[in-house]
């Protein structure tokens, strides 16, 4: 007799441990999108409409800064004042020069209109583009000797520049301090004082092309020539400025 022993199956039991031999699915991730490459920035920018916009966001721009630093740039330079220093013509810097070169010729000296005059208008009112024209020239001057004997370098250039610039400064610094403390009530402006400090780079300039070309002894010629020649305009210039004194002929 065949006894069938069924076998109850036991109850599951929980698992301990996750079953890891079977890979799972994970979710999907939403891949980010990649940025947009330079080929499509350049189709952007081919584009009319985009460079139309472009173009008309750019002029407004530009517009936008040229009117503000013409409103806010006199504040702090004054630009009319500095463009009447530079109003000069080919007449009045010839004659200037010649002025500067041969003061003791000249039988006019008179007070310049510093309010309203142009320089154009008066041989004796100071001006800007001499000075500065001297400056330039001077500093070239200067390399062109040292290369004559072998000594120029390309940090000869600012050295040279920066020297004669520092001297100017302290020299209108100078003039205006001994002003304030004598106390010397005039209406020279500050770019008068520019100018006139300025003016001894025309006669440096004959100094240097005299030691060029005619040794130490044209050198100390023109030297003391060229120290005469300033001191002497300087002195009948400023002193219906600085003294008051009703302008002559001399």
């Amino acid at each position: 007799m065949d006894f069938n022993v069924h076998q109850r199956s036991a109850p599951s039991q929980p698992e301990l441990f996750e079953d890891t031999s079977t890979p799972q699915q994970q979710p999907s991730r939403a891949q980010p999108q990649a940025a947009p490459s330079f080929q499509q920035y350049g189709q952007y920018i081919q584009d009319p409409m985009v460079a139309n916009m472009a173009m008309q966001y750019g002029s407004s721009l530009a517009t936008s800064g040229k009117a503000y630093v013409e409103q806010n740039l006199d504040r702090y330079i004054p630009v009319s004042r500095v463009k009447f220093y530079f109003a000069v013509t080919t007449d009045y810097v010839v004659h200037k020069l010649m002025l500067l070169l041969f003061p003791f010729l000249n039988k006019e000296w008179g007070a310049y209109n510093n309010a309203g005059g142009e320089p154009t208008r008066h041989l004796n009112s100071p001006d800007l583009y001499i000075p500065v024209m001297g400056f330039a020239t001077y500093v070239v001057a200067v390399a062109v000797a040292l290369g004559n004997q072998g000594k120029f370098t390309p940090e000869m250039l600012g050295m040279t520049a920066t020297t004669a610039f520092v001297w100017l400064m302290i020299e209108i610094g100078i003039v205006q301090l001994a002003m304030y403390l004598i106390s010397v009530s005039t209406d020279i402006k500050i770019f008068d004082l520019a100018s006139f400090s300025g003016y001894k780079f025309v006669h440096m300039i004959v100094c240097v092309v005299s030691a060029m070309v005619l040794g130490s002894t044209g050198y100390y010629l023109s030297f003391v020539y060229s120290s005469a020649a300033i001191v002497y305009f300087l002195i009948c210039t400023l002193r219906y400025i600085i003294l008051q004194t009703p302008p002559k002929t001399e």
